[in-house]
Protein backbone atom coordinates (compact mmCIF):
# COMPACT_ATOMS: atom_id res chain seq x y z
CA UNK A 1 0.00 0.00 0.00
CA UNK A 2 1.67 3.24 -1.00
CA UNK A 3 2.04 5.76 2.40
CA UNK A 4 -0.32 8.46 3.07
CA UNK A 5 2.68 10.81 2.30
CA UNK A 6 4.08 9.10 -0.69
CA UNK A 7 5.37 12.44 -2.10
CA UNK A 8 6.19 13.64 0.79
CA UNK A 9 4.67 17.24 0.33
CA UNK A 10 2.85 19.67 2.66
CA UNK A 11 -0.07 21.14 1.18
CA UNK A 12 -1.91 21.25 -2.06
CA UNK A 13 -0.17 20.48 -5.76
CA UNK A 14 -1.14 23.30 -7.87
CA UNK A 15 -3.15 22.08 -11.41
CA UNK A 16 -1.09 20.20 -13.89
CA UNK A 17 -0.43 22.96 -16.42
CA UNK A 18 0.56 25.62 -13.61
CA UNK A 19 2.93 23.24 -12.43
CA UNK A 20 4.50 21.72 -15.59
CA UNK A 21 5.15 25.59 -17.35
CA UNK A 22 6.97 26.56 -13.80
CA UNK A 23 8.69 23.77 -13.90
CA UNK A 24 9.83 24.04 -17.79
CA UNK A 25 12.66 26.38 -17.78
CA UNK A 26 11.30 28.30 -20.66
CA UNK A 27 7.88 27.94 -20.04
CA UNK A 28 5.39 31.01 -19.25
CA UNK A 29 3.45 30.56 -16.24
CA UNK A 30 0.34 31.68 -17.07
CA UNK A 31 -1.70 33.16 -13.73
CA UNK A 32 -5.09 31.64 -13.04
CA UNK A 33 -7.73 32.69 -14.70
CA UNK A 34 -5.17 34.80 -17.68
CA UNK A 35 -7.08 35.25 -20.70
CA UNK A 36 -6.40 33.66 -23.90
CA UNK A 37 -6.13 36.45 -27.08
CA UNK A 38 -8.76 35.04 -29.75
CA UNK A 39 -5.86 34.31 -32.19
CA UNK A 40 -4.81 31.44 -30.22
CA UNK A 41 -7.67 29.90 -31.56
CA UNK A 42 -7.47 30.47 -34.94
CA UNK A 43 -8.46 27.04 -37.16
CA UNK A 44 -8.27 28.55 -40.68
CA UNK A 45 -4.79 27.38 -41.77
CA UNK A 46 -3.59 23.91 -42.70
CA UNK A 47 0.11 22.51 -41.99
CA UNK A 48 3.03 22.97 -44.23
CA UNK A 49 2.30 19.08 -46.00
CA UNK A 50 -1.30 20.45 -47.24
CA UNK A 51 -0.92 24.11 -48.27
CA UNK A 52 -0.88 22.81 -51.93
CA UNK A 53 -3.78 21.14 -51.68
CA UNK A 54 -7.84 21.29 -52.50
CA UNK A 55 -8.34 21.95 -48.59
CA UNK A 56 -5.88 25.00 -48.34
CA UNK A 57 -7.72 26.65 -50.95
CA UNK A 58 -11.15 26.01 -49.97
CA UNK A 59 -9.93 27.44 -46.55
CA UNK A 60 -8.51 30.05 -48.24
CA UNK A 61 -11.86 30.63 -50.18
CA UNK A 62 -13.63 30.45 -46.72
CA UNK A 63 -11.34 33.45 -45.48
CA UNK A 64 -12.49 35.70 -48.49
CA UNK A 65 -15.75 34.98 -47.73
CA UNK A 66 -16.18 35.24 -44.12
CA UNK A 67 -13.19 38.34 -43.95
CA UNK A 68 -12.24 39.67 -47.43
CA UNK A 69 -12.91 43.26 -48.27
CA UNK A 70 -15.37 42.43 -50.92
CA UNK A 71 -17.80 40.69 -48.65
CA UNK A 72 -20.97 41.80 -47.75
CA UNK A 73 -22.07 44.41 -45.41
CA UNK A 74 -21.01 42.72 -42.31
CA UNK A 75 -23.58 44.69 -40.06
CA UNK A 76 -25.71 41.93 -41.48
CA UNK A 77 -25.53 38.50 -39.37
CA UNK A 78 -24.83 35.42 -41.92
CA UNK A 79 -26.81 32.97 -41.67
CA UNK A 80 -25.22 29.46 -40.40
CA UNK A 81 -26.79 26.36 -39.18
CA UNK A 82 -25.61 23.99 -36.38
CA UNK A 83 -28.32 20.80 -36.53
CA UNK A 84 -26.29 17.39 -36.21
CA UNK A 85 -29.76 15.82 -35.27
CA UNK A 86 -30.60 16.22 -39.01
CA UNK A 87 -27.87 14.86 -39.81
CA UNK A 88 -28.40 11.56 -37.87
CA UNK A 89 -32.34 11.27 -39.18
CA UNK A 90 -30.85 11.06 -42.72
CA UNK A 91 -28.45 8.55 -41.79
CA UNK A 92 -30.85 6.43 -40.18
CA UNK A 93 -33.11 6.79 -43.62
CA UNK A 94 -32.55 3.04 -45.35
CA UNK A 95 -32.26 4.67 -48.17
CA UNK A 96 -28.89 6.28 -46.80
CA UNK A 97 -27.50 3.14 -46.17
CA UNK A 98 -26.70 1.96 -49.06
CA UNK A 99 -22.46 1.76 -51.10
CA UNK A 100 -19.66 0.84 -49.80
CA UNK A 101 -19.75 2.03 -46.09
CA UNK A 102 -23.46 0.89 -45.55
CA UNK A 103 -22.55 -1.42 -43.12
CA UNK A 104 -20.27 1.15 -40.97
CA UNK A 105 -23.05 3.84 -42.00
CA UNK A 106 -25.95 1.39 -39.91
CA UNK A 107 -23.96 0.54 -37.13
CA UNK A 108 -23.07 4.50 -36.36
CA UNK A 109 -26.97 5.61 -36.47
CA UNK A 110 -28.02 2.23 -34.07
CA UNK A 111 -24.55 3.15 -31.61
CA UNK A 112 -25.69 7.12 -31.62
CA UNK A 113 -29.77 5.98 -31.31
CA UNK A 114 -28.22 3.84 -27.89
CA UNK A 115 -26.52 6.33 -26.24
CA UNK A 116 -28.94 8.80 -26.55
CA UNK A 117 -31.54 6.50 -25.29
CA UNK A 118 -29.14 5.82 -22.23
CA UNK A 119 -28.23 9.04 -22.05
CA UNK A 120 -32.00 10.41 -22.09
CA UNK A 121 -32.54 8.07 -19.13
CA UNK A 122 -29.74 9.52 -17.12
CA UNK A 123 -30.99 12.78 -17.72
CA UNK A 124 -34.62 12.03 -17.07
CA UNK A 125 -33.28 10.66 -13.65
CA UNK A 126 -31.36 13.74 -12.74
CA UNK A 127 -34.27 16.02 -13.64
CA UNK A 128 -36.82 13.55 -11.91
CA UNK A 129 -35.06 14.58 -8.46
CA UNK A 130 -34.74 18.35 -9.12
CA UNK A 131 -30.85 18.17 -8.46
CA UNK A 132 -31.06 15.37 -5.61
CA UNK A 133 -28.64 12.83 -6.12
CA UNK A 134 -30.25 9.94 -7.16
CA UNK A 135 -29.78 7.26 -5.26
CA UNK A 136 -32.09 8.70 -2.79
CA UNK A 137 -34.80 7.76 -4.85
CA UNK A 138 -33.50 4.41 -6.71
CA UNK A 139 -37.23 2.48 -6.66
CA UNK A 140 -38.66 5.24 -8.65
CA UNK A 141 -35.83 5.75 -11.20
CA UNK A 142 -35.86 2.10 -12.05
CA UNK A 143 -39.15 2.25 -13.70
CA UNK A 144 -37.75 5.18 -15.95
CA UNK A 145 -33.53 4.45 -16.31
CA UNK A 146 -33.96 2.55 -19.64
CA UNK A 147 -31.31 0.23 -18.34
CA UNK A 148 -28.90 3.01 -16.51
CA UNK A 149 -28.62 4.13 -12.44
CA UNK A 150 -26.83 5.29 -10.23
CA UNK A 151 -25.20 3.97 -6.91
CA UNK A 152 -22.87 4.75 -4.42
CA UNK A 153 -19.63 3.44 -4.85
CA UNK A 154 -18.91 0.37 -2.82
CA UNK A 155 -15.31 0.89 -0.82
CA UNK A 156 -12.76 -2.15 0.66
CA UNK A 157 -10.98 -1.66 3.45
CA UNK A 158 -7.43 -1.90 0.98
CA UNK A 159 -5.06 -0.18 -0.30
CA UNK A 160 -7.75 1.68 -2.81
CA UNK A 161 -10.15 2.43 0.47
CA UNK A 162 -7.13 4.13 1.80
CA UNK A 163 -7.25 6.56 -1.07
CA UNK A 164 -10.69 7.31 -1.02
CA UNK A 165 -9.93 7.54 3.17
CA UNK A 166 -7.79 10.12 2.18
CA UNK A 167 -9.66 12.26 -0.38
CA UNK A 168 -12.44 12.08 2.08
CA UNK A 169 -10.09 13.88 4.87
CA UNK A 170 -8.96 16.87 2.85
CA UNK A 171 -5.93 15.63 0.96
CA UNK A 172 -6.52 18.19 -1.75
CA UNK A 173 -8.07 20.77 0.47
CA UNK A 174 -11.52 20.78 -1.44
CA UNK A 175 -9.90 21.33 -5.21
CA UNK A 176 -8.75 19.47 -7.95
CA UNK A 177 -5.50 19.33 -9.80
CA UNK A 178 -6.95 18.32 -13.15
CA UNK A 179 -6.25 21.16 -15.51
CA UNK A 180 -9.01 23.15 -17.22
CA UNK A 181 -7.56 23.45 -21.35
CA UNK A 182 -4.85 25.12 -21.41
CA UNK A 183 -1.88 26.31 -23.80
CA UNK A 184 1.58 25.49 -24.66
CA UNK A 185 4.14 28.33 -24.38
CA UNK A 186 7.56 26.24 -24.21
CA UNK A 187 9.61 27.44 -26.73
CA UNK A 188 10.54 23.79 -27.53
CA UNK A 189 6.84 23.34 -28.56
CA UNK A 190 6.80 26.44 -30.76
CA UNK A 191 9.41 25.48 -32.09
CA UNK A 192 7.35 22.13 -33.78
CA UNK A 193 4.58 24.12 -34.21
CA UNK A 194 7.02 26.43 -37.03
CA UNK A 195 8.62 23.67 -38.30
CA UNK A 196 5.48 21.55 -39.41
CA UNK A 197 3.14 24.63 -39.84
CA UNK A 198 0.93 24.06 -36.74
CA UNK A 199 -0.99 27.33 -35.60
CA UNK A 200 -4.05 29.02 -33.59
CA UNK A 201 -5.56 26.14 -31.94
CA UNK A 202 -2.34 23.97 -32.19
CA UNK A 203 -1.09 25.64 -29.17
CA UNK A 204 -3.56 23.60 -26.66
CA UNK A 205 -2.22 19.83 -26.43
CA UNK A 206 -5.40 18.87 -25.80
CA UNK A 207 -6.57 19.90 -29.20
CA UNK A 208 -3.12 19.05 -30.86
CA UNK A 209 -2.55 15.53 -29.31
CA UNK A 210 -6.30 14.58 -30.80
CA UNK A 211 -6.54 16.40 -33.64
CA UNK A 212 -2.92 16.81 -35.19
CA UNK A 213 -1.16 13.15 -33.73
CA UNK A 214 -3.84 10.32 -32.94
CA UNK A 215 -6.11 11.78 -36.07
CA UNK A 216 -2.91 11.36 -38.90
CA UNK A 217 -1.41 8.13 -37.01
CA UNK A 218 -4.60 6.31 -37.99
CA UNK A 219 -3.56 5.89 -41.70
CA UNK A 220 -6.95 6.53 -43.16
CA UNK A 221 -5.96 8.62 -46.28
CA UNK A 222 -1.66 8.11 -45.91
CA UNK A 223 -1.63 11.75 -44.58
CA UNK A 224 -2.33 13.24 -47.70
CA UNK A 225 -5.19 16.32 -47.29
CA UNK A 226 -8.10 14.21 -46.84
CA UNK A 227 -6.24 12.96 -43.74
CA UNK A 228 -6.02 17.02 -42.87
CA UNK A 229 -10.13 17.26 -43.15
CA UNK A 230 -10.65 14.47 -40.81
CA UNK A 231 -8.08 16.26 -38.85
CA UNK A 232 -10.77 19.13 -38.48
CA UNK A 233 -13.74 17.10 -37.90
CA UNK A 234 -11.97 15.20 -35.02
CA UNK A 235 -10.97 19.29 -33.31
CA UNK A 236 -14.34 20.13 -33.60
CA UNK A 237 -14.86 17.04 -31.14
CA UNK A 238 -12.68 18.83 -28.79
CA UNK A 239 -15.43 22.13 -29.12
CA UNK A 240 -18.58 19.99 -28.46
CA UNK A 241 -19.04 21.38 -24.65
CA UNK A 242 -18.88 24.83 -25.65
CA UNK A 243 -20.25 25.50 -28.87
CA UNK A 244 -22.70 28.01 -27.22
CA UNK A 245 -20.31 29.63 -24.78
CA UNK A 246 -16.94 31.04 -24.99
CA UNK A 247 -14.77 27.88 -25.41
CA UNK A 248 -11.24 28.15 -23.84
CA UNK A 249 -11.84 31.70 -23.13
CA UNK A 250 -12.78 32.89 -27.55
CA UNK A 251 -15.43 36.04 -27.02
CA UNK A 252 -17.16 35.11 -29.77
CA UNK A 253 -17.87 31.60 -30.25
CA UNK A 254 -20.44 31.81 -32.64
CA UNK A 255 -17.31 32.62 -35.13
CA UNK A 256 -15.87 30.22 -33.81
CA UNK A 257 -18.29 27.58 -34.59
CA UNK A 258 -19.19 29.33 -37.96
CA UNK A 259 -15.49 28.93 -39.38
CA UNK A 260 -15.59 24.99 -38.08
CA UNK A 261 -19.00 24.81 -40.13
CA UNK A 262 -17.50 26.17 -43.53
CA UNK A 263 -15.07 23.87 -43.40
CA UNK A 264 -16.90 20.78 -42.92
CA UNK A 265 -18.81 22.21 -46.09
CA UNK A 266 -16.49 21.30 -48.14
CA UNK A 267 -17.13 21.25 -51.99
CA UNK A 268 -16.21 18.59 -53.61
CA UNK A 269 -16.12 15.97 -51.34
CA UNK A 270 -15.65 12.45 -52.17
CA UNK A 271 -18.68 10.08 -51.36
CA UNK A 272 -16.04 8.52 -48.53
CA UNK A 273 -15.27 12.01 -46.98
CA UNK A 274 -19.04 12.84 -46.84
CA UNK A 275 -19.84 9.47 -45.19
CA UNK A 276 -16.91 10.42 -42.82
CA UNK A 277 -18.62 13.51 -42.09
CA UNK A 278 -22.46 12.32 -41.21
CA UNK A 279 -20.45 9.94 -38.71
CA UNK A 280 -18.95 12.70 -37.04
CA UNK A 281 -22.47 14.65 -36.90
CA UNK A 282 -23.81 11.51 -35.39
CA UNK A 283 -21.43 11.94 -32.28
CA UNK A 284 -21.75 15.72 -32.14
CA UNK A 285 -25.83 14.84 -31.71
CA UNK A 286 -24.55 12.92 -28.73
CA UNK A 287 -22.53 15.59 -27.38
CA UNK A 288 -25.39 18.18 -28.07
CA UNK A 289 -27.64 16.66 -25.66
CA UNK A 290 -25.10 16.57 -23.19
CA UNK A 291 -23.85 19.52 -22.69
CA UNK A 292 -26.86 21.20 -22.72
CA UNK A 293 -27.97 18.81 -19.82
CA UNK A 294 -24.59 19.64 -17.95
CA UNK A 295 -24.83 22.81 -18.73
CA UNK A 296 -28.32 23.00 -16.75
CA UNK A 297 -27.16 20.96 -13.78
CA UNK A 298 -23.83 22.26 -13.67
CA UNK A 299 -24.54 23.58 -10.24
CA UNK A 300 -26.01 20.56 -8.90
CA UNK A 301 -23.91 19.24 -5.98
CA UNK A 302 -22.31 15.63 -5.98
CA UNK A 303 -20.93 13.61 -2.95
CA UNK A 304 -17.62 12.20 -4.83
CA UNK A 305 -18.85 8.91 -4.19
CA UNK A 306 -21.93 8.22 -6.71
CA UNK A 307 -21.40 6.66 -10.05
CA UNK A 308 -23.61 5.69 -13.00
CA UNK A 309 -23.82 1.41 -13.91
CA UNK A 310 -25.37 -0.16 -16.48
CA UNK A 311 -27.59 -3.30 -16.97
CA UNK A 312 -26.49 -4.13 -20.85
CA UNK A 313 -23.22 -4.55 -21.85
CA UNK A 314 -23.64 -4.04 -25.84
CA UNK A 315 -26.00 -0.63 -25.14
CA UNK A 316 -23.23 0.72 -22.26
CA UNK A 317 -20.24 -0.08 -25.15
CA UNK A 318 -22.08 1.87 -27.70
CA UNK A 319 -22.72 4.50 -25.00
CA UNK A 320 -18.87 4.58 -24.11
CA UNK A 321 -18.26 4.83 -28.18
CA UNK A 322 -20.07 8.09 -28.52
CA UNK A 323 -17.55 9.54 -26.01
CA UNK A 324 -14.24 8.32 -27.86
CA UNK A 325 -14.22 11.03 -30.60
CA UNK A 326 -12.87 8.53 -33.45
CA UNK A 327 -15.74 9.02 -35.76
CA UNK A 328 -14.40 10.45 -38.79
CA UNK A 329 -11.98 7.82 -38.47
CA UNK A 330 -15.08 4.74 -37.98
CA UNK A 331 -14.85 3.99 -41.38
CA UNK A 332 -11.29 2.59 -41.27
CA UNK A 333 -12.25 0.25 -38.35
CA UNK A 334 -12.87 -3.38 -38.42
CA UNK A 335 -16.27 -4.09 -39.89
CA UNK A 336 -18.76 -5.24 -37.43
CA UNK A 337 -18.68 -5.87 -33.14
CA UNK A 338 -14.49 -5.27 -33.42
CA UNK A 339 -15.04 -1.95 -34.45
CA UNK A 340 -18.04 -1.25 -32.06
CA UNK A 341 -15.34 -2.73 -29.26
CA UNK A 342 -12.08 -0.03 -30.79
CA UNK A 343 -14.40 2.42 -30.17
CA UNK A 344 -15.39 1.76 -26.68
CA UNK A 345 -11.84 0.89 -26.08
CA UNK A 346 -10.48 4.23 -26.85
CA UNK A 347 -13.03 5.91 -24.28
CA UNK A 348 -12.19 2.58 -21.89
CA UNK A 349 -8.88 3.23 -21.63
CA UNK A 350 -8.83 7.11 -20.96
CA UNK A 351 -11.47 6.31 -18.09
CA UNK A 352 -8.87 5.01 -15.67
CA UNK A 353 -7.14 8.21 -15.64
CA UNK A 354 -10.11 9.67 -14.39
CA UNK A 355 -11.58 7.49 -11.95
CA UNK A 356 -11.18 10.12 -8.83
CA UNK A 357 -11.97 13.19 -11.27
CA UNK A 358 -15.20 11.37 -12.48
CA UNK A 359 -16.71 10.17 -9.14
CA UNK A 360 -16.19 14.15 -7.87
CA UNK A 361 -17.80 15.49 -11.21
CA UNK A 362 -20.38 12.34 -11.44
CA UNK A 363 -19.62 11.91 -14.55
CA UNK A 364 -22.04 9.77 -16.40
CA UNK A 365 -20.20 8.03 -18.38
CA UNK A 366 -17.09 6.43 -16.30
CA UNK A 367 -16.49 2.70 -17.84
CA UNK A 368 -14.54 1.39 -15.30
CA UNK A 369 -16.90 1.99 -12.44
CA UNK A 370 -19.70 0.94 -14.94
CA UNK A 371 -17.86 -2.49 -15.44
CA UNK A 372 -17.27 -3.12 -11.85
CA UNK A 373 -20.41 -2.79 -10.97
CA UNK A 374 -19.92 0.72 -8.38
CA UNK A 375 -17.02 -1.20 -7.02
CA UNK A 376 -13.77 0.17 -5.58
CA UNK A 377 -12.70 -2.63 -3.49
CA UNK A 378 -9.32 -3.78 -4.80
CA UNK A 379 -10.18 -7.34 -6.15
CA UNK A 380 -12.87 -5.81 -8.30
CA UNK A 381 -10.57 -3.14 -9.74
CA UNK A 382 -8.18 -5.55 -10.53
CA UNK A 383 -10.76 -8.20 -12.26
CA UNK A 384 -11.47 -4.98 -14.51
CA UNK A 385 -8.17 -4.13 -15.21
CA UNK A 386 -7.17 -7.55 -16.30
CA UNK A 387 -9.60 -8.05 -18.70
CA UNK A 388 -8.64 -4.28 -20.02
CA UNK A 389 -5.22 -5.47 -20.91
CA UNK A 390 -7.02 -8.84 -22.67
CA UNK A 391 -8.62 -6.57 -24.69
CA UNK A 392 -5.90 -4.42 -25.88
CA UNK A 393 -3.94 -7.59 -26.52
CA UNK A 394 -6.77 -9.13 -28.73
CA UNK A 395 -6.94 -5.40 -30.85
CA UNK A 396 -2.81 -4.88 -30.38
CA UNK A 397 -2.39 -8.29 -32.47
CA UNK A 398 -4.93 -7.67 -35.33
CA UNK A 399 -3.43 -6.41 -38.54
CA UNK A 400 -7.60 -5.47 -39.23
CA UNK A 401 -7.71 -3.30 -36.26
CA UNK A 402 -4.67 -0.91 -36.81
CA UNK A 403 -6.49 2.24 -36.71
CA UNK A 404 -8.60 1.16 -33.49
CA UNK A 405 -5.73 -0.17 -31.90
CA UNK A 406 -3.51 3.46 -32.39
CA UNK A 407 -6.42 5.60 -31.45
CA UNK A 408 -6.66 3.57 -28.60
CA UNK A 409 -3.16 3.59 -27.30
CA UNK A 410 -3.37 6.97 -28.69
CA UNK A 411 -5.74 8.09 -26.40
CA UNK A 412 -2.61 6.60 -23.30
CA UNK A 413 -0.32 8.86 -25.04
CA UNK A 414 -3.29 12.19 -25.22
CA UNK A 415 -3.90 11.42 -21.09
CA UNK A 416 0.35 11.98 -20.82
CA UNK A 417 1.36 14.78 -22.63
CA UNK A 418 -2.08 17.35 -22.65
CA UNK A 419 -1.14 19.55 -20.05
CA UNK A 420 -4.56 18.58 -18.08
CA UNK A 421 -4.87 14.76 -16.57
CA UNK A 422 -2.59 14.24 -13.52
CA UNK A 423 -1.75 10.86 -14.76
CA UNK A 424 2.08 11.25 -13.31
CA UNK A 425 0.76 12.42 -9.68
CA UNK A 426 -1.57 9.97 -9.68
CA UNK A 427 1.06 7.52 -10.48
CA UNK A 428 3.64 8.60 -8.03
CA UNK A 429 1.17 7.80 -5.05
CA UNK A 430 -0.05 4.74 -6.26
CA UNK A 431 3.00 3.24 -7.85
CA UNK A 432 3.44 0.38 -5.19
CA UNK A 433 0.16 -1.01 -6.33
CA UNK A 434 1.65 -2.15 -10.22
CA UNK A 435 2.73 -5.04 -8.60
CA UNK A 436 -0.58 -6.18 -7.84
CA UNK A 437 -1.65 -5.70 -11.02
CA UNK A 438 1.79 -7.21 -12.91
CA UNK A 439 0.72 -10.28 -10.76
CA UNK A 440 -2.26 -10.98 -12.96
CA UNK A 441 -2.37 -12.96 -16.06
CA UNK A 442 -2.10 -9.79 -18.38
CA UNK A 443 -1.51 -11.72 -21.70
CA UNK A 444 -4.25 -13.55 -23.08
CA UNK A 445 -6.53 -11.74 -25.72
CA UNK A 446 -9.86 -11.90 -25.46
CA UNK A 447 -12.90 -9.93 -27.28
CA UNK A 448 -15.77 -7.98 -24.62
CA UNK A 449 -18.22 -10.71 -25.01
CA UNK A 450 -15.43 -12.98 -24.08
CA UNK A 451 -15.04 -10.78 -21.00
CA UNK A 452 -18.67 -9.71 -20.00
CA UNK A 453 -21.83 -11.60 -19.64
CA UNK A 454 -24.45 -9.72 -22.18
CA UNK A 455 -25.65 -8.48 -18.49
CA UNK A 456 -22.26 -7.20 -17.31
CA UNK A 457 -21.08 -9.79 -15.13
CA UNK A 458 -17.31 -10.49 -15.56
CA UNK A 459 -16.46 -14.32 -16.56
CA UNK A 460 -13.80 -15.72 -17.70
CA UNK A 461 -13.48 -17.03 -20.91
CA UNK A 462 -13.95 -20.48 -22.03
CA UNK A 463 -11.30 -20.08 -24.61
CA UNK A 464 -8.37 -17.51 -24.92
CA UNK A 465 -5.33 -17.32 -26.58
CA UNK A 466 -2.10 -15.76 -25.35
CA UNK A 467 -0.49 -13.15 -27.04
CA UNK A 468 3.26 -13.67 -27.78
CA UNK A 469 5.28 -11.00 -26.94
CA UNK A 470 9.34 -10.64 -28.59
CA UNK A 471 11.46 -8.62 -26.35
CA UNK A 472 14.89 -7.22 -26.17
CA UNK A 473 17.17 -5.43 -23.95
CA UNK A 474 17.45 -1.75 -24.90
CA UNK A 475 20.03 0.29 -22.88
CA UNK A 476 18.95 3.77 -20.99
CA UNK A 477 21.25 6.84 -19.20
CA UNK A 478 19.02 8.96 -18.09
CA UNK A 479 19.85 12.28 -15.50
CA UNK A 480 17.61 12.98 -12.88
CA UNK A 481 18.09 15.18 -9.27
CA UNK A 482 22.21 15.37 -10.51
CA UNK A 483 22.49 11.53 -10.83
CA UNK A 484 22.43 9.33 -13.98
CA UNK A 485 20.91 6.29 -13.96
CA UNK A 486 22.16 3.61 -16.57
CA UNK A 487 21.15 0.47 -17.25
CA UNK A 488 19.01 -1.92 -19.48
CA UNK A 489 15.51 -2.62 -19.57
CA UNK A 490 13.76 -5.54 -21.90
CA UNK A 491 11.11 -4.10 -24.36
CA UNK A 492 9.24 -4.96 -27.19
CA UNK A 493 11.08 -5.44 -30.38
CA UNK A 494 9.62 -2.73 -32.26
CA UNK A 495 10.44 -0.29 -29.36
CA UNK A 496 13.74 -1.35 -29.91
CA UNK A 497 13.65 -1.17 -33.56
CA UNK A 498 12.31 2.13 -33.73
CA UNK A 499 14.28 3.76 -30.91
CA UNK A 500 17.71 2.23 -33.36
CA UNK A 501 16.08 3.78 -36.68
CA UNK A 502 15.94 7.08 -35.25
CA UNK A 503 11.87 6.85 -35.50
CA UNK A 504 11.28 7.26 -32.18
CA UNK A 505 13.18 9.55 -29.85
CA UNK A 506 15.07 7.12 -26.97
CA UNK A 507 13.68 10.41 -24.54
CA UNK A 508 9.98 9.38 -24.90
CA UNK A 509 10.69 5.74 -23.91
CA UNK A 510 12.18 7.77 -20.82
CA UNK A 511 9.44 9.76 -20.01
CA UNK A 512 7.17 6.94 -20.57
CA UNK A 513 8.25 4.04 -19.29
CA UNK A 514 12.02 4.11 -18.05
CA UNK A 515 11.60 6.60 -15.45
CA UNK A 516 8.50 5.50 -14.02
CA UNK A 517 10.45 2.35 -13.69
CA UNK A 518 13.26 3.82 -11.82
CA UNK A 519 10.70 4.95 -8.98
CA UNK A 520 8.64 1.64 -8.64
CA UNK A 521 11.86 0.22 -8.28
CA UNK A 522 12.78 2.88 -5.65
CA UNK A 523 16.26 3.79 -7.21
CA UNK A 524 14.52 7.67 -7.35
CA UNK A 525 12.05 9.21 -4.79
CA UNK A 526 8.41 10.19 -5.45
CA UNK A 527 9.34 13.93 -4.70
CA UNK A 528 12.31 13.29 -7.84
CA UNK A 529 9.98 11.39 -10.26
CA UNK A 530 7.19 14.27 -9.91
CA UNK A 531 9.57 17.25 -10.27
CA UNK A 532 11.45 15.31 -13.32
CA UNK A 533 8.32 14.76 -15.07
CA UNK A 534 6.92 18.11 -14.31
CA UNK A 535 10.06 20.12 -15.94
CA UNK A 536 10.23 17.91 -19.00
CA UNK A 537 6.58 17.56 -20.03
CA UNK A 538 6.65 19.83 -22.37
CA UNK A 539 10.06 18.98 -24.11
CA UNK A 540 8.24 15.34 -24.43
CA UNK A 541 4.56 16.55 -25.70
CA UNK A 542 7.12 17.90 -28.25
CA UNK A 543 9.21 14.77 -29.15
CA UNK A 544 6.33 12.98 -29.60
CA UNK A 545 4.29 15.13 -31.73
CA UNK A 546 7.92 16.10 -34.16
CA UNK A 547 8.74 12.39 -34.36
CA UNK A 548 5.22 11.73 -35.51
CA UNK A 549 5.36 14.31 -38.38
CA UNK A 550 8.70 13.54 -39.12
CA UNK A 551 7.96 9.87 -39.80
CA UNK A 552 5.03 10.81 -42.12
CA UNK A 553 2.84 9.01 -39.44
CA UNK A 554 4.48 5.45 -40.38
CA UNK A 555 2.90 1.95 -39.49
CA UNK A 556 6.74 1.91 -38.17
CA UNK A 557 6.04 4.34 -35.64
CA UNK A 558 2.69 3.90 -35.06
CA UNK A 559 3.15 0.38 -34.50
CA UNK A 560 6.47 1.30 -32.07
CA UNK A 561 3.81 3.64 -29.74
CA UNK A 562 1.20 1.08 -29.14
CA UNK A 563 3.89 -1.63 -27.85
CA UNK A 564 5.50 0.90 -25.89
CA UNK A 565 1.83 1.78 -24.41
CA UNK A 566 1.44 -1.99 -24.06
CA UNK A 567 4.40 -1.71 -21.95
CA UNK A 568 2.84 0.61 -19.67
CA UNK A 569 -0.56 -1.55 -19.37
CA UNK A 570 1.38 -4.79 -18.72
CA UNK A 571 3.76 -3.37 -16.34
CA UNK A 572 0.67 -2.55 -13.92
CA UNK A 573 1.00 1.25 -14.47
CA UNK A 574 -2.49 2.52 -15.57
CA UNK A 575 -3.40 0.01 -12.67
CA UNK A 576 -1.19 2.73 -10.46
CA UNK A 577 -2.67 5.79 -12.08
CA UNK A 578 -6.15 5.01 -11.94
CA UNK A 579 -5.67 4.06 -7.96
CA UNK A 580 -4.18 7.25 -7.61
CA UNK A 581 -6.60 9.15 -9.31
CA UNK A 582 -9.02 8.66 -6.24
CA UNK A 583 -7.46 11.31 -3.99
CA UNK A 584 -9.62 13.77 -6.01
CA UNK A 585 -12.77 11.49 -5.61
CA UNK A 586 -14.09 14.76 -3.08
CA UNK A 587 -17.46 16.57 -3.08
CA UNK A 588 -17.78 18.81 -6.01
CA UNK A 589 -20.17 20.12 -8.79
CA UNK A 590 -21.83 17.92 -11.79
CA UNK A 591 -19.88 18.35 -14.72
CA UNK A 592 -17.64 20.77 -12.62
CA UNK A 593 -14.25 20.05 -15.02
CA UNK A 594 -16.43 21.52 -17.95
CA UNK A 595 -16.80 25.40 -19.38
CA UNK A 596 -20.59 25.73 -20.06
Amino acid sequence: MASKNALGITGVLPEVAQRVHAASCDGTVLSPGQGIRPASLNVLWTRKCAEQSPLADHIAAVKEQLYGEETRDPSIPEEWEYHPALELRRLQNPAAQSGPFKAWSRDCAEMTKNARDLLDGIIRAREDHGGERPEKSAGVRQERNLGVRSLPVTVGEDPVGAFVEQARAGANAGRSTKSNASPCTARVWTDVMDEFGLTGIAAYPVVTMGAWWISPLEGDFNNDWRQDYLAILTYSFYFEYNVDTAPFGHPDPARLMRELIHIWNMPGLSAELQVRRSHMSCSMVFFDAKRKHEAAVKSHPTDGLTTWVHDDRDRWRDFKALDSGAYPHYVSFAEGTPGRDDMMLCGLVNDWVDIGPDLRYEECNQSVLALTRGSLILSDLLKCYERTVWMLNAQFNSEERYAGCVATFGACVWGTCNHRQDVWRYYALAFDLCAAAESLDLYMTCELADCYTAEMAAVDPAEAKTLPVLRRQLQYSVQIDGKEHVGEVALHISICDAVQDSLLPMSVVEFEFIVPLLLRRREISAQAFLAYMDRVYCENFAAVVRSAHSSCFSRAYGGAMAALVMEQWWAGMYFAIGVGSLIEAQPGHVAGDRAH
